[in-house]
């Protein structure tokens, strides 16, 4: 019978095993394995070595793999490859919910749904394209033009319960970003008490950037933000898929379904009115009579918003409305009649007359 000795070891007692289906199996092979497996040094370092390159020494001692986690199959945020899908702290981090308009917005304040614009000194407009980098859909595309810095951010205060659940903790932050000119743009996390930045652009392509931050452990009651800070030189940058997340690992970008997306937008900004003439109120009124109409909001709103009639609103027998008495769930649009008789109030079938609640903290 045809026999072969172990390769992996070689102390006594080798035992040899059939290397034919034909072989007949007999008592002493058994015999010959045990007696060698109890000859074998099982001391520490006598074991077979790991595959080259699957575990080092070096990767327990920097905390890369923890020794206690050889022992189980437990996943941390150190074995987390970028590709592993994990919650977006962002809101509209794909650009896609632009509810005030496509831009270019020149002014500080909000442009796309939650993305804040400021200003120090240097000139910028944000617009709507068309994504030629991440996720297929939108992106924002930034004109700069540089005397000192402009950042386009995202921030968490009152009424943004993560704010307090992220003190203290390490935080990734990533974002695709092409600028027309290299080291023009960075990451920026403001944790209420310093800024801190990722590299810049490499040169004009599709790049990556990523920042892993600890954030402080009190916000001394300032508002922290996380997004992209411009400076250096003039130039025009396209931004997409922006991803916030918990621990020290960066996530690639992961698309919400268009429902949800639109659902946390929602939250912090919303619009009362549309072309089809919705809404339209009608009552048989008296001369001069009071009436308030309540409105009920898509969602709950962050924090009490800010009311505002936009655009003139086609009446009948009625003033133009005035929103009011409102809360986080609803308000009520008061308007008075003129004289007796059937009173209504509607938009008109107009673009842009319409109610706005406005909760962004």
């Amino acid at each position: 019978m045809a026999r072969t000795n172990a390769t992996n070891f070689s102390g006594a007692l080798q035992f040899p095993y059939a290397t034919a289906g034909t072989d007949i199996f007999k008592k002493e092979d058994v015999q010959t394995l045990a007696l060698a497996v109890d000859q074998h040094d099982h001391t520490a370092g006598k074991g077979l070595a790991p595959p080259a390159g699957s575990i080092t020494s070096g990767m327990i001692a920097d905390g890369t793999i923890a020794t206690a986690d050889l022992a189980n199959a437990a996943v941390t945020n150190a074995k987390l490859a970028s590709d592993t899908a994990r919650a977006n702290l962002l809101t509209n981090g794909g650009f896609e919910i632009w509810q005030r308009g496509n831009g270019p917005f020149s002014t500080a304040g909000v442009t796309a749904d939650r993305w804040n614009l400021v200003l120090s000194s240097s000139t910028m407009s944000v617009s709507k394209i068309a994504s030629t980098i991440g996720a297929v859909g939108s992106s924002a595309q930034l004109a700069y033009t540089h005397v000192v810095y402009a950042e386009l951010y995202q921030q968490m205060g009152a009424g943004g319960s993560q704010i307090t659940e992220l003190a203290g903790r390490t935080i990734s932050l990533s974002a695709r970003v092409k600028s027309t000119v290299a080291s023009t743009v960075r990451l920026v996390v403001y944790d209420g008490t310093t800024s801190t930045y990722s590299s810049r652009n490499v040169g004009t392509g599709n790049e990556q950037l990523t920042l892993s931050v600890t954030l402080a452990s009190s916000y001394a009651g300032n508002t922290p933000f996380f997004g992209v800070h411009l400076d250096t030189a003039s130039c025009t940058v396209e931004v997409n898929d922006v991803m916030l997340v918990v621990g020290a690992q960066y996530a690639d970008y992961a698309p919400l379904h268009p429902a949800e997306d639109l659902a946390r937008c929602l939250r912090y900004y919303e619009i009362i009115g549309d072309a089809s003439g919705f809404p339209l109120t009608q009552v048989y009124a008296g001369a001069a009579q009071n009436f308030a109409f309540p409105f009920a909001f898509k969602a709950v709103k962050a924090a009490t918003p800010t009311l505002t009639k936009n655009g003139t609103w086609a009446v009948t027998n009625f003033g133009q409305p005035s929103p009011g008495y409102g809360g986080v769930s609803g308000f009520s649009a008061t308007v008075t009649a003129s004289s007796v008789g059937n009173a209504q109030f509607y938009t008109g079938g107009v673009a842009g007359v319409n109610f706005t609640a406005e909760s962004n903290p």
